[in-house]
């Protein structure tokens, strides 16, 4: 018997949140006046700020530019190399305070100058004097005081998506209807976007975008000298030539989104959408049916992933789906959905048992078919393969999605993708009990014609994916007959680039969209049923949140690799692999599953629907997102050349333990991996090359939650003397438990991640100041776990792995499941579990004495617990509640 999980959806009982007195004002499109400004640290765990320099652009030119410094920070002779340095160069000299009071304010607050960075969230902390929480719709942020003048607002940085938003506070001088925000830009943030590169430096922006002036490298960080100033000056310079070169690249897509409000790709896809005037499902139906989102939201599953042959090498072709999501969207006809004015429902549920009698492999090369599949269907699972979110892992707190048996005592809601799916792999129909099909009604009234990356499009007749897909294709297909060296090729190579980021800022992301906020509320929840409850925060839907349209893209989506794994058995074989839009399958197998899926190309061009990207490929898979593809020849193990064919998922988190001059020390622990499966190394060699390196991570303290962990050691101390918002961090991995509680070590920055253990550190868990390396995990122990880690969605060890059998007993509702990236490793935010209070009273009303005594209630207790229950007083929050709740 098992607990499942499925997502649930939020109704405010008492919703005041519109109620707002503060309309923010247009935010421009583009700037004329920018500063640019940098600051470099003192290499300590305290990163303060030494020197900075700045730079102000009128129109494009410099207008005025100078250096500051922290007075209290530099030596004396440091001082002395800075003043000097300006005197020979005339430029402008500030201490940190006059920059503040007499550049940075007037400029950003007094003129509405544009403020620029690379990371920076990073240099506003840095000429900060003080930090606080943010507080009412801001919470969750944080607010830094940069100056005693009360005339000058603090400003508050607050995570959003991948990025940050920055605005002024408002105070008794900056309210009202003039209240303004300010104008923030994080360039790294913008080049990640539009570069579709995670964590870019300015360096590596500087090469990709060829700027004039690059990003160089000092040989001695933080050391006052003429040197050193003239890389600060130089990175100011090639900051503002990335960002330059990033609107340029930004006016390509012609689509009227500030640059400032850019924290993702999907910021992208909504500004697209508004341009093309589409308005959000439930702004043009605020009435629909809560218990119908509910019932949709708990067929949501996301993606498939999966390793199918674990720990046992097999040859394998790898064959990836070309737009996946898109061309799902194609086929099931979407955009009349996301068009439409608004939805009808119809109750199909004997056609529906119908359709799916004759459902098979040919069927589903018919493209005309997928038309009718947005279709809800009710069901009582038996036997079913179907998505099952659980906590599969032994001693896990986390909830996974696999694709597994269930059988259920209740009745469950999935889209009909996902029941195609089962049939197609179990050869047989569900119980139906319900379906009902979703038809769109209109068009809405206000749609625009535009142009987006120099293509006409109006939604009223243009499916504006299909357009932008095919447009790509065309784009290679020119690209192919050119001189890549050539400036024509890398203008094509950055127009596909720019509608592949537009093509998937559209994806099924911005129609899942939930943001829950930072304090519990009287909240209704629906799903299977709906109940109220307390003990939970409201998620507020994002603005084209239509998750009818996430739940059809993502299980049409699995669909195909549900086709992709059937044909791969129906030939004989199993597939190795899969991932989102991949599957690694025999290599004498690939072109017939190629050739399988082509009659399904939904585009108007001749596009192949699956491809192949690597052929013939050794492939040694642990789990999900844990593989790797190589050859192996005597005894030697290589691995591409042109980009890594290896996952990092499980080590990527890790810094470098070895010495600098090993870069790529993620590849020498998967050849060691591989090495010791082969036999050319044993665990033994493991131990002996990596017992004296501990697995350690790098982060950053980017919220109050973790900001709050340094507390202890912050206690008392200067400002100069604290761990600040948004300096990095180390953090080691639990070995040892103290009074039943892991301890885990966060420790200060250090550029030499490796001598941390040897060095006081914080646990994370109690705020304790400790000391030891035997708290440290030991990074042998980390590889030896890497590869062992189980493929726990499935059963089996080693070879082909088996599905499981799930039999489900009870439903959960979850809330939004993504995590924080710089919180993760501290576990700080997992998806909320939807407490339905009335029913855990209602069971623990019902259990036996001897029951709560199985799980260390003593009678009296269970007693007192019953009596608060019938008085309307019970804390679910006690230790033997807690307990009472997890058997229920």
């Amino acid at each position: 018997m098992s607990k499942i999980a499925v997502r649930g959806y939020t109704h405010k009982v008492s919703d005041s949140s519109n109620t707002s007195f503060f309309r923010p004002k247009e935010i421009p499109l583009r700037h004329d006046n920018v500063l640019v400004f940098d600051t470099e640290t003192t290499t300590n765990q305290y990163q303060n700020m030494k020197i900075g320099c700045f730079q102000i652009y009128q129109n494009g030119y410099i207008h005025h530019e100078g250096i500051f410094y922290e007075e209290s920070i530099l030596t004396d002779k440091e001082k002395d190399i800075f003043v000097s340095y300006a005197n020979k160069k005339h430029i402008a000299l500030y201490t940190l305070k006059e920059f503040i009071d007499d550049v940075f304010y007037p400029e950003i607050f007094g003129w509405k100058t544009l403020c620029i960075g690379f990371n920076l969230p990073f240099d506003i902390s840095r000429i900060a004097k003080h930090v606080g929480d943010s507080r009412g719709r801001n919470k969750g942020g944080l607010t830094f005081t940069l100056s005693d003048n009360r005339f000058n607002p603090p400003i508050i940085i607050k995570k959003m998506g991948e990025g940050h938003d920055f605005k002024f506070t408002s105070t008794k001088i900056n309210e009202g209807k003039d209240r303004f925000s300010g104008y923030f830009l994080d360039v790294q943030t913008l080049a990640e976007v539009l570069l579709r590169t995670n964590k870019i430096s300015l360096e590596k922006a500087c090469k990709k975008l060829n700027t004039t002036t690059k990003k160089t490298k000092s040989d001695e960080h933080g050391k006052v000298t003429d040197t050193y100033i003239g890389y600060m000056i130089k990175d100011v310079r090639a900051t503002w030539e990335v960002y330059e070169k990033l609107i340029k690249e930004l006016d390509r897509y012609q689509i009227d989104i500030p640059p400032t409000k850019i924290y993702s790709n999907a910021s992208i896809g909504k500004h697209a959408l508004k341009q093309l005037g589409i308005k959000s499902f439930l702004n043009l139906n605020p009435d629909f049916s809560p218990e119908i989102l509910g019932n949709i939201m708990t067929s949501y599953f996301g993606g498939r992933c999966e390793c199918k042959i674990r720990k046992h090498p097999v040859k394998v072709t790898t064959l990836d789906f070309t737009s996946m999501y898109p061309t799902i969207t194609m086929l099931m006809n979407l955009w009349r959905y996301i068009i439409a004015e608004s939805l009808e429902m119809k109750e199909v549920t004997d056609e529906t048992r119908e359709m799916l009698s004759n459902v098979d492999l040919d069927y589903l090369q018919d493209k005309e078919n997928w038309k009718d599949f947005v279709v809800m269907v009710k069901l009582h699972p038996d036997e079913d393969i179907l998505p099952v979110r659980k906590i599969y892992k032994k001693e896990g707190t986390s909830f996974n999605v696999g694709i597994n048996y269930l059988s259920s005592d209740s009745e469950l809601w999935y889209s009909l993708p996902d029941v195609i799916s089962s049939i197609i792999l179990t050869g047989k129909v569900p119980q139906i009990t319900e379906a009902i099909k979703f038809i769109p009604i209109g068009v809405q009234r206000r749609l625009n014609k535009s142009q987006m990356l120099g293509i006409d499009i109006d939604p009223k007749t243009d499916n504006l994916v299909q357009v932008l897909v095919e447009e790509r294709q065309k784009i290679k297909i020119e690209m192919k007959k050119i001189d890549k060296d050539s400036p024509e090729y890398q203008q094509l190579k950055s127009r596909a680039q720019a509608i592949k980021i537009l093509v998937n800022a559209m994806s099924y992301g911005i129609f899942i969209e939930l943001n829950p906020e930072n304090e519990k509320s009287d909240i209704q929840v629906y799903g299977l049923d709906d109940f109220n409850t307390s003990e939970n925060r409201f998620e507020k839907a994002g603005n084209y949140f239509h998750p009818l349209l996430g739940v059809m893209i993502t299980s049409g989506s699995k669909l195909f690799l549900a086709m992709a794994e059937a044909k791969t058995n129906e030939l004989g074989a199993v597939h190795a692999y899969m991932d989102t839009d991949s599957i690694f399958v025999p290599p004498e197998h690939a072109q017939k599953i190629v050739d399988y899926f082509q009659p399904l190309n939904p585009y108007s061009l001749d596009i192949d629907l699956l491809k192949a990207e690597k052929e013939n490929m050794w492939f040694y898979g642990i789990s999900s997102k844990r593989y790797a593809l190589y050859t192996y020849e005597n005894g030697k193990i290589k691995f591409m050349e042109s980009e890594r064919s290896f996952k990092l998922h499980g080590l990527g988190h890790l810094t470098n333990p070895f010495t600098k001059d090993v870069e790529d020390w993620q590849a020498e622990i998967w050849e060691d991996l591989l090495k010791l499966h082969y036999g050319l190394i044993s665990e033994t060699d493991i131990e002996e090359k990596y017992s004296n390196l501990y697995a350690i991570s790098r982060l950053t303290v980017s919220t109050p939650n973790v900001l709050h962990r340094f507390d202890e050691i912050n206690k008392g101390k200067s400002w100069k003397e604290q761990i600040k918002p948004f300096n990095f961090y180390n953090i080691g991995f639990q070995t040892v438990e103290e009074n039943g509680k892991a301890v885990k070590p966060l420790s200060p920055y250090s550029n030499e991640p490796q001598g941390i253990v040897y060095e006081p550190f914080i646990d994370y868990e109690t705020g304790e100041i400790k000391q030891g390396s035997h708290y440290f995990k030991q990074l042998s122990r980390t590889i030896i776990e890497y590869a062992n880690h189980p493929e726990s969605k499935f059963d089996g060890d080693i070879g082909i792995m088996e599905r499981k059998h799930v039999h489900a007993d009870s439903v959960i509702y979850i809330g939004k499941e993504a995590n924080n990236i710089d919180e993760q490793a501290l576990d700080v935010k997992k998806a909320q579990e939807f407490i339905n209070k009335q029913e855990i009273m209602d069971n623990i009303l019902t259990m036996s004495q001897s029951e709560a005594e199985v799980l260390g209630v003593s009678r009296s207790r269970f007693q007192g617990i019953k009596q608060r229950i019938r008085d309307g007083n019970l804390n679910l929050n006690t230790p033997a509640v807690k307990r009472l709740i997890h058997y229920c």
